[in-house]
């Protein structure tokens, strides 16, 4: 079998998984990060843990289920009613959508909300709400000052200067942006009494699919969401702005974060991406086991590329042809789920695991 996927462990696990490999019985979190598109390439992965109930076999009694954006629709697809399907809707829904000059961001709301309503039938948000194994954390922020604006010009404005302040300290980011959690389950997350700094909302039957809808909508792309049922008054927008990628201790205390991404750089909010200074904290990795393809499965792709929003615009004139590569990046991603299962279950990944530095 070929090797396409790397393995790379935290200080606070690595030596666990040297001794006895990866167990399903030590996952406590299942996180999914934010990036558009790029999360066809976890599409395989993501098909055999629910084929093999891997993350049901964790020995704790809930396993959290937390991301932003397309992460977080991987997690709700996962704590559907029938988790295979609704993730069959999530990815023909997102991979089918076509968008022209003539959008403006109340349009694309509107097709987004759309995806969302497909993937998430009725059935599936009291399933959500009260399932047996699963409990859910999505990533949003409540914009604030000129980040709550609809007004394009000031929303633009106000991107400018986050993307500016953050490049000094991120910190500055609370001058717009709220980070919010919205979350299932009986108690709130275990993360949240470990430092959190932000908001804190139930999910419920009227507010899961504004949710959903919220921590994917992009700003000045999408038009935010307003209001929340049960949240404090404001406009939501994707959670992806602050948690892009991995920018939170997701165990702070025992079990592991499973964490399949689509490169190895871990970046924590969306405004890093070219900042290649800002990386996940050491703290926020120390349980984290890493899953990620290399270049020579890159390399296997349409076009030697991961998918990403600049799709979009590179087939603007040919969606057909778009449609095609990302249909066959699912399609060839069935390999890394594949080899992910027979490492594990061979005990191979004791002697493929690698440190995770931050």
């Amino acid at each position: 079998m070929n090797r396409f996927l790397r393995y790379k462990a935290g200080p606070g696990i690595l030596p666990l998984i040297r001794d006895e490999g990866l167990r399903p019985e030590r996952v406590r979190v299942f996180a999914g990060p934010a990036g558009g598109p790029k999360w066809f390439i976890s599409v395989g992965f993501d098909k055999i843990i629910i084929n093999n109930r891997f993350l049901e076999k964790s020995s704790f009694e809930r396993v959290l289920l937390a991301g932003a954006s397309a992460g977080a629709w991987r997690c709700l697809a996962m704590a559907c009613e029938d988790p295979l399907s609704a993730y069959e809707n999530l990815r023909l829904a997102y991979s089918r959508n076509v968008f022209t000059a003539q959008d403006n961001p109340l349009t694309v709301s509107e097709k987004i909300r759309a995806n969302v309503q497909s993937f998430i039938k009725e059935r599936d948000i009291s399933h959500i709400l009260n399932h047996p194994k699963f409990d859910l954390a999505i990533h949003v922020v409540k914009s604030k000052n000129l980040a709550a604006s609809e007004n394009l010009k000031l929303e633009g404005l106000a991107l400018i200067l986050s993307a500016a302040l953050n490049s000094l300290n991120s910190e500055f980011m609370r001058l717009f942006y709220d980070r919010t959690i919205f979350y299932t389950g009986v108690k709130t997350p275990h993360f949240v009494s470990s430092g959190f700094k932000g908001l804190v909302a139930k999910i419920n039957q009227e507010n899961l699919r504004q949710v959903a809808l919220a921590t994917g909508s992009l700003p000045y792309l999408i038009r935010g969401v307003s209001p929340i049922s049960g949240a404090p008054q404001g406009v939501y927008r994707d959670g992806g702005l602050i948690n892009y990628q991995l920018n939170q201790d997701y165990c702070p205390g025992d079990g592991l974060t499973l964490f399949f991404h689509y490169q190895e750089r871990i970046t924590p909010g969306w405004f890093d991406k070219k900042l290649s200074w800002k990386k996940a904290t050491a703290q926020s990795l120390d349980r984290v086991l890493q899953i990620f393809p290399n270049e020579q499965f890159v390399k296997t792709l349409p076009g030697e590329k991961i998918p990403d929003r600049e799709d979009f615009f590179t087939f603007a004139n040919d969606p057909d042809e778009r449609i095609r590569r990302w249909d066959q990046v699912c399609k060839t991603s069935e390999l890394l789920g594949e080899e992910f299962m027979e490492t594990v279950e061979s005990g191979r990944i004791r002697d493929r695991i690698e440190p995770l530095c931050s």
